[in-house]
């Protein structure tokens, strides 16, 4: 989908872009798709409501095409991104009501998903915000032609296969499963610009804002060594994810999950317990000079929960200093109590997770006082010690967030970062 909010003697407030339409989902692809009911049990993530449908986001400028951010894996992103800057009071409250999401995994499939029978379909509207750095920079774009101009936004669907699945882990009856959109625009604010202005004309200028760039890769095995050479100037921070290869793309698992990394011995379903991290800049450890050894001894120390750091060091990395005090992040979600087996039946399963299910991952960040560091010409790094010892692909998505630069005059955009 591309929306393209043209160039005019206007400024634009991009915090007030929003995507609005409606959704369904369907059991199967007839001439007239039959709408899913409770026996169907289909289901999507929960804490990503519309987001699932939404696998990248693209930002250009209209006058010159320029990519002025572009993030992949958007969804994976976003839940980390939901569970660290919205509270429960606020997944069931207006989340729910603008972005479909809830904190509970069946009260979700009861009120967005299933419909009353298969001859009364719902529609459920959705209005969503787009996080990302451009939109939420606090820069009023000029949209004047000789200025910044128009904006471009694109969006990439996610395909139905890694967004719906079966909570009873079964395809059976549901393999043309598939969701729709209809009614799809984007609304906006666009304030006028006075007479005084547009004579004296701002065609130059800057924006700054916090870019965030994805890359993805996958481990497979106890001790992983993820290094990049990203070409980034002022990295803020970092922060990586993880899913079984396995669920992605299978209508019978969880692939918009965010969990343990999993594969012990025989059993592809058992969390592989992280035992040390480090976060490495140009091959030594950096920013900290010592390793996050994670809280976990099957004999002497079998706590449920990770090592206090590890969880700080997420928050860090995705929320500003200062600037958010609402989580959902819990002793609930965030403990390891869990398998990867999708049985709705099992209390143990990761689909069962309460408070918008499991959170995980490992970040830091960058810097002091927002100054970011030069990755430039030295490679980026993480080594990741853990149990995992099944031939089991785990998916790690690593999302960077780096100080950028808009530089706009009459002659076109250029990225900065």
């Amino acid at each position: 989908m591309s929306f393209t909010i043209s160039a005019q003697d206007g400024l634009l407030d991009p915090r007030s872009v929003r995507i609005c339409g409606k959704f369904q989902a369907f059991k199967d692809n007839l001439a007239t798709p039959t709408p899913i009911v409770d026996a169907d049990a289909l289901t999507m993530n929960n804490r990503l409501g519309i987001y699932n449908v939404v696998d990248a986001l693209t930002i250009r400028s209209q006058k010159s095409a320029l990519i002025c951010e572009s993030i992949r894996h958007y969804s994976k992103f976003m839940n980390t991104y939901l569970s660290l800057t919205s509270s429960l009071q606020d997944q069931v409250g207006h989340l729910s009501q603008t972005c479909l999401i809830q904190p509970n995994s069946e009260t979700f499939r009861k009120s967005v998903m299933n419909n009353a029978s298969t001859l009364a379909p719902q529609t459920n509207s959705f209005s969503a915000h787009l996080p990302c750095g451009f939109l939420q920079s606090g820069n009023m774009v000029n949209l004047r032609q000789d200025a910044f101009g128009g904006v471009q936004i694109e969006i990439q669907l996610t395909p139905d296969a890694n967004v719906l699945y079966n909570t009873n882990g079964s395809s059976a009856g549901v393999e043309d499963a598939h969701y729709q959109l209809s009614d799809v625009k984007l609304i906006c604010e666009v304030q006028d610009i006075d007479d005084d202005s547009l004579r004296s004309g701002e065609d130059t200028g800057m924006y700054e804002f916090n870019s965030i760039t994805s890359l993805y890769t996958s481990i497979n095995s106890t001790n992983a060594q993820l290094q990049y050479n990203l070409a980034l100037r002022n990295v803020l921070s970092a922060f990586v994810s993880f899913v079984p290869v396995a669920n992605i793309n299978t209508l019978t698992q969880d692939g918009q999950t965010t969990t343990y990394p999993s594969g012990v011995g025989t059993s592809n379903t058992q969390i592989a317990n992280i035992s040390r991290v480090q976060f490495l800049k140009g091959g030594s450890k950096y920013p900290a000079d010592f390793d996050f050894v994670n809280t976990y001894d099957a004999v002497n120390n079998p706590t449920p929960m990770p090592d206090p750091q590890i969880v700080k060091g997420l928050y860090d990395a995705v929320v500003p200093d200062g600037t958010s005090h609402k989580y959902s992040i819990s002793p609930v979600n965030m403990n390891r109590n869990y398998d990867l087996a999708n049985t709705a039946a099992s209390q143990t399963s990761y689909t069962q997770i309460a408070e918008g299910g499991s959170v995980m991952g490992l970040g830091t960040r960058y810097g002091l006082g927002g100054a970011g560091e030069d990755f430039s010409t030295e490679q980026w790094g993480l080594s990741v010690e853990s149990e995992h010892t099944a031939d089991n692909p785990v998916g790690a998505y690593i999302f960077i967030k780096a100080k950028a630069q808009l530089v706009f005059s009459p002659n076109g955009v250029q990225l900065l970062m």
